[in-house]
């Protein structure tokens, strides 16, 4: 676990770095009633800390690639606070790496970028556009800035995880040498990147309605939640035979519990639960018991499906399965409702108007013409996706030739 708190001199030595997180950094200045010697930053993030330690650590070649990962708090003094999204101090998983060339280290980079895209979408079924970030909204101290970018229900995005090649600026700012394979001393080149507790805001307002939380099935606590229902002289009997079928399912993997309690209604449970978002709901009466069904009931679609029991713990990984789809789908059948292509700052602020999300839009590389574009529409590039779908000819600001297929819309 690496300090929390850093002396200003050590947060100091990179410029670029404390410039950029200086109006959201912390300082303590007093401590058991005296005023200290060196006053301390609470960490926003901790490049400066590890690097300090890298230096130490790292001696030769041999060294190297040094990767190391954390779950940690940091702190942003954030002046509007929203849940999850934004606020003064959070959790995170953060990485920091040191390897011997640029082109490792950006292999690691990207790397991370693609866990990131791929635990986004295929665990928390949220669609995202994968790219570069512009130089104005790269990480302070990065060469380069890679990002997953989402869109919520309301049409804004969050920035859902970051990786960023730094190149040897912390190395050199730290002193990150290593003797090489020809018996030189070179500086390490360096990466970082995380994701936080916002991914638990985005997973909320992508697929929560109004009936409360909806949970992609891998994440979700409880996959399936089984009611017994029916009269009180069948009770022992139907109890019996749903605990048979728990037991199948816990052998099977399946994150599954039983709601048994005698003093609330099938009812009540139903909507518990619906509210909580347990992706399956199952129900067993008498007269499945009869018949050798079960019911299965789908959080996201309400679908009702009759299974037999003999076939039913593979009828429940099916629906897993198909509800991870449904809820991917869905979110990106409205990201793509939400996203438009736009050549002009009139068309683009003629969209937000009347509708919200995203517009892919052309830009010259200028800062002067991006500024222009988040002072006139409160939006600022998300960033500068890789898959465009198209290429946009003309900036969106001054008309001129456009270097760079940018997506721009309003953020968290």
């Amino acid at each position: 676990m690496f300090s929390y708190f850093h002396p200003r001199k050590l947060f100091s030595k990179e410029k670029e770095h404390v410039e950029g997180f200086n109006p959201e950094l912390p300082w303590v200045t007093e401590a058991g009633g005296e005023k200290l010697e060196e006053r301390l930053a609470i960490r926003p993030t901790s490049e400066t800390m590890i690097g300090h330690m890298y230096s130490e650590w790292i001696n030769s070649y041999r060294d190297l690639p040094l990767l190391i990962n954390q779950w940690a708090n940091v702190v942003r003094w954030e002046k509007r606070t929203q849940p999850f999204l934004r606020t003064s101090e959070f959790l995170w998983q953060e990485g920091h790496t040191a390897h011997e060339d640029e082109a490792d280290a950006r292999r690691e980079t990207m790397q991370m970028l693609e866990t990131y895209r791929d635990f986004a979408e295929n665990f928390l079924a949220i669609p995202v556009i994968v790219g570069q970030k512009t130089p104005s909204e790269k990480f302070a101290g990065a060469v380069d800035t890679y990002s997953i970018e989402a869109m919520m229900k309301d049409g804004k995005a969050v920035q859902a995880g970051t990786s960023h090649y730094l190149g040897t600026n912390f190395a050199v700012a730290f002193d990150i040498k290593y003797l090489d394979r020809e018996n030189q001393h070179t500086f390490c080149h360096t990466t970082s990147w995380g994701v936080s507790t916002r991914l638990i805001g985005a997973l909320i307002m992508v697929h929560g309605d109004d009936r409360g939380l909806a949970l992609p099935p891998k994440v979700a606590p409880t996959q399936v939640i089984m009611i017994p229902i029916g009269p009180p002289k069948t009770r022992e009997q139907v109890v019996g035979r749903v605990d048979e079928l728990y037991a199948q399912l816990k052998q099977a993997g399946v994150r599954v519990k039983v709601d048994d309690r005698p003093d609330q209604s099938p009812g009540w449970k139903f909507n518990e639960y619906e509210m909580r978002g347990v992706p399956i709901r199952v129900e067993l009466g008498p007269r499945d018991m009869e018949n050798g069904q079960v019911v299965l009931v789908s959080r996201i679609s309400g679908e009702k499906r009759v299974v037999q029991q003999d076939h039913f713990v593979e009828e429940v990984q099916n629906m897993l399965a198909e509800i991870h789809q449904q809820m991917y789908d869905r979110a990106k059948q409205f990201r793509d409702e939400n996203f438009t292509s736009v050549d002009s700052l009139d068309e683009f602020k003629s969209f937000l108007e009347q509708k919200r999300g995203f517009a892919l839009a052309g830009w010259c590389g200028s800062d002067a013409c991006e500024a222009q574009v988040k002072e006139e529409t409160g939006a600022t590039s998300r960033n500068i996706p890789f898959e465009p779908g198209e290429h946009k000819t003309t900036c969106i600001a001054c008309g001129e030739a456009a270097k760079h297929t940018v997506v721009f819309g309003r953020a968290y």
